[in-house]
Order: C-alpha cells, then sequence, then structure tokens
C-alpha cells in the first residue's frame, strides 16, 4: 500500500498546478491594458499513474504542469491584418483628399474658382457695356490676373500636396525595413528559447504587434512552420519558420533573414507626368548582395561612372562582365494594399487614363554627339489620347515602356488625321541613355507611360486644371483674333 507522503506529494502538485494558475492569472490581470498581449493559460495533464499491485490496479499520481502558453488564434490575426490593410489604405486616401477639397474650397471664408471666375466675366460684361472706359479694362484685366493667379497657386498647392505624399512613401518604405529587421531578430529570439523546450509568449505577442503595425502599411501574409527533423519526422523540434510575404506573394522576412527595399529618386528626364515634380520616388529589392557587387566595381575602379541610383536601375555591362538591375518592387501591383497603396494612387493616379498604344513602325538609329536616338510611332485609339487638350505627356523627357522593356525618350511628336481619326505619337527614345537598343521585332508591341490607375489623384486633377486653361485660353484667343 502507499505511504502517506505519497498522498502528500499528490496534494503538492496540485498546490504546484494551482499557484501556476493563480501566478498566470495575476500576470492576465496585470497586461489587461498591454498592447498587443494575449491572455496566457497553463496546460496540466494527469501525471502517470503507478502500478501498486492491488486490486484497483493503479493509483494516482497528482498533476503536471507542462507549460504556460499563450491563447492565441492564428485565424483572427490574419482577419485582424486585412482588415488593418483596407483600414491603413483609406486613412491616407482621406487624409490627403482632404487637403485637395480644402484647396478647392470656394465659400464665404476663401475666393476660389467659381466666385474669382464669375467677378472675372462680370468685369468683361462692363467692358462690353463700355468699351472706351480705361478703367473698366483695367479692372478687367486685373481680374484676369488674379484667375491666372489662382490656377497658379493651385498647380503649386498639387506639387506639394504631391511632395509631402512622395516624401511619405520614403517614411513608409524605411518603416517596412525597420519592421522586418525587428521580426528577424525576434525570430531568432524565439527559436533559441523554444528549442530548449520553453515557451516564447511575451516575444510572439511581440512579433503579432510588429506584424499588426506592417499590415497598415503593406498587405501581409504570415505563415508559420515547425521545423522537421529528417532523420525522425515524427520528434518535435520547437523549432519554427516564420516566413512573411507583403504585397501579394513577395518575401520580406523569411525566419531570421529579410530583404530591404530602397527609394530611388526619378531624374528630370524620368517623369511620367508633364506635371510630376522631379524626384519621385521608385522602389527596388535591396540585398546584401547588390551593395556587394557595387562595391566590388567601385573597388575594381574607383574613377568607374558608375552611380548607386545608376546601378540599381540598370545594372552593369560592359565587354567581360554583366550585371542584372535590382528588381523593381511594383507599387501599382493589385495586392499592394495598406498605406502605401493609398499614397500610391494618390500621387500616381489617374483616373486608369495612362499614355497607352500600340508600335506601328521603328526608325534606324541616328548617332550624334556620341548619343544614339532613333524614332518611334505608337499608334493610339483611346479618345482621351487624341485630344491634346488632355494630354499629360512630359515635355522634357521622360521613360516609356516598349514591350516589357524600360527606355527613355527626349521629345514627342503629334499628328491626327480627322478624316480617319488615325492619331500617331512619333517618340524620339535615347538608346545611350536608356541603356539598351529598340529591337525592330517590337513593331507590334505595346507602348505604355505609366500604369493606369484608377483612382483620382493629384495627376488627375493637375490634368483638370490644365485643360481647362488650354481649352478657355484658346477659345478666349480665338475671340480676340476674330475681333
Amino acid at each position: 500500500m502507499p505511504s502517506q507522503f505519497f498522498g502528500l506529494n499528490i496534494a503538492y502538485t496540485g498546490l504546484l498546478n494551482a499557484n501556476a494558475g493563480l501566478n498566470t492569472t495575476a500576470n492576465n490581470i496585470s497586461n489587461a491594458e498591454t498592447e498587443g498581449y494575449s491572455r496566457q493559460g497553463i496546460n496540466s495533464q494527469a501525471s502517470e499513474a503507478l502500478r501498486v499491485f492491488t486490486t484497483y490496479g493503479c493509483a494516482g499520481a497528482g498533476v503536471d504542469t507542462l507549460s504556460i502558453e499563450r491563447i492565441h488564434d492564428d485565424f483572427y490575426d490574419n482577419k485582424y491584418w486585412s482588415n488593418n490593410t483596407k483600414t491603413g489604405q483609406f486613412e491616407m486616401k482621406d487624409y490627403y483628399m482632404r487637403q485637395i477639397e480644402d484647396y478647392f474650397r470656394d465659400d464665404s471664408t476663401i475666393e476660389g474658382f467659381t466666385t474669382t471666375f464669375n467677378k472675372m466675366m462680370t468685369a468683361l460684361a462692363e467692358v462690353k457695356k463700355n468699351p472706351a472706359n480705361i478703367s473698366t479694362k483695367a479692372q478687367f484685366v486685373g481680374m484676369a490676373d488674379n484667375l491666372c493667379e489662382y490656377f497658379n497657386s493651385m498647380a503649386g498647392s498639387m506639387e506639394q500636396v504631391q511632395k509631402d505624399i512622395n516624401s511619405e512613401i520614403k517614411l513608409k518604405v524605411d518603416e517596412i525595413n525597420s519592421l522586418a529587421s525587428e521580426i528577424a531578430t525576434i525570430n531568432k529570439q524565439i527559436n533559441v528559447i523554444e528549442l530548449s523546450g520553453g515557451s516564447a509568449n511575451e516575444l510572439r505577442d511581440k512579433r503579432t504587434l510588429l506584424v499588426d503595425q506592417l499590415s497598415s502599411i503593406v498587405s501581409v501574409d504570415a505563415k508559420e512552420y515547425p521545423v522537421v527533423d529528417t532523420n525522425d519526422p515524427d520528434r518535435e523540434t520547437g523549432a519554427h519558420m516564420y516566413i512573411i510575404k507583403i504585397a501579394g506573394g513577395q518575401t520580406l522576412v523569411d525566419t531570421d533573414l529579410y530583404n530591404t527595399l530602397e527609394c530611388v529618386a526619378r531624374t528630370s528626364d524620368e517623369k511620367t507626368n508633364q506635371s510630376d515634380i522631379d524626384g519621385l520616388y521608385d522602389v527596388y529589392w535591396i540585398s546584401s548582395a547588390n551593395h556587394a557587387v557595387y562595391e566590388k566595381l567601385m573597388k575594381e575602379d574607383p574613377n568607374r561612372e558608375l552611380e548607386w541610383n545608376e546601378f540599381v536601375k540598370f545594372g552593369y555591362k560592359d565587354e567581360y562582365i554583366t550585371y542584372e538591375p535590382c528588381a523593381e518592387f511594383n507599387l501599382c501591383n493589385a495586392s499592394l494594399g495598406g498605406q502605401l497603396e493609398g499614397l500610391i494612387q494618390m500621387r500616381d493616379g489617374n483616373n486608369a487614363e495612362n499614355f497607352k498604344g500600340k508600335i506601328t513602325e521603328i526608325g534606324d538609329p541616328v548617332t550624334d554627339d556620341g548619343i544614339t536616338t532613333r524614332n518611334i510611332k505608337v499608334e493610339v485609339t483611346a479618345e482621351y489620347l487624341k485630344d491634346l487638350n488632355k494630354c499629360t505627356l512630359s515635355d522634357s523627357g521622360g521613360t516609356i515602356i516598349l514591350g516589357n522593356q524600360k527606355y527613355n525618350y527626349d521629345e514627342w511628336e503629334y499628328s491626327y488625321d480627322g478624316a480617319t481619326g488615325n492619331c500617331v505619337y512619333t517618340f524620339k527614345i535615347n538608346e545611350t541613355e536608356s541603356k539598351d537598343s529598340v529591337s525592330p521585332t517590337l513593331t507590334g508591341k505595346e507602348a505604355e507611360i505609366g500604369t493606369a490607375i484608377k483612382y483620382q489623384g493629384v495627376p488627375y486633377y493637375q490634368q483638370q486644371l490644365n485643360e481647362w486653361c488650354r481649352i478657355f485660353s484658346a477659345a478666349f484667343n480665338d475671340i480676340l483674333t476674330i475681333q
């Protein structure tokens, strides 16, 4: 028969289990207001029974307290991340659209377009009543000058909004990199603790909180997989792989490794829209290998004319070696999500009215002063591209996609046949700056400038302002010519 001390030991295990439960409850109450904290609970099981060789066979040996683990459901994390991504996107849109609304205000406190335009037309009516009166003419000229000032002011305001958005895009990219670094570090710490049999509850909470923050910036998909011992697949190693993919499947974090993003400013001859400010950011994936290659190239030849931004966008090629450019992070990805997507739609949104057409003719290359150019003709069918009043193409050069390759163009021409409705744009491609020649096989392929973003962002409002000015100025000048 078991000794009395056996019964006391059973009670002792019960006390230990109850004590663990009380301590865990106290910890839960203490962290009730802690951001990101997950409620914890104890896992218990009956101790292995002892054979006592009596009629009842075995005697219970008490309770074993196995672990303290957080009570957490990944299903709700994924639901939260999905909705947090949408919230982040619309918060950015709401913030900047309110700014644009304020600029277009016209009320008792601010004279907007309607008030300014009506005052000019009222002054014009006075001129019509008394054309010989110098004062009425002067008043009309003053009101017309106010209208011009209004449009100049609005253009400046739109440029400032675009500049602010562009700066915030860089801040968000830097924040993504910072969060990726922190998450990778925590992943390593979690594996160190759990490989030894512990439960890294607080670290897991901290990691989830970081992913919460990341999900507001860009769409995320986080998965955790157990590390399997190939020699004994049934053994639990305690280690896990934790992989985060963003923007529809691009790997940001792979356990304790992570990739980084880098903003590279466009040059003045890489514009997408005529009214875009200089220095809008494109984003590229950067690895440690990219930095190592660049450092190697510059170490081999310190006088080599190779800027970091140029290396990122175009790679490097000479007669001996070739390095591919860094992979571009698609900011117009439909799965981008979060604050970053909201910012991109505000900065680049063109109501899906970007330049697109079909290449119909590729001219022969012409070299002058070491610069090789080539004319290509692109036929367009969209009605908004046939009307130059709606034109948004840069007048100082920009970039154009021919097939799937990016090229620089220096200038462009427009021709429209009113009888047939055929409209053709001729672009002067700078093959020297583009680092590649235009292949004749591109005839019949698609040509595109920018991306069709179905949102009315800053470029849309700039285009609307430009179109009104062009149409009104042309009509006004025609009236003066007739007179």
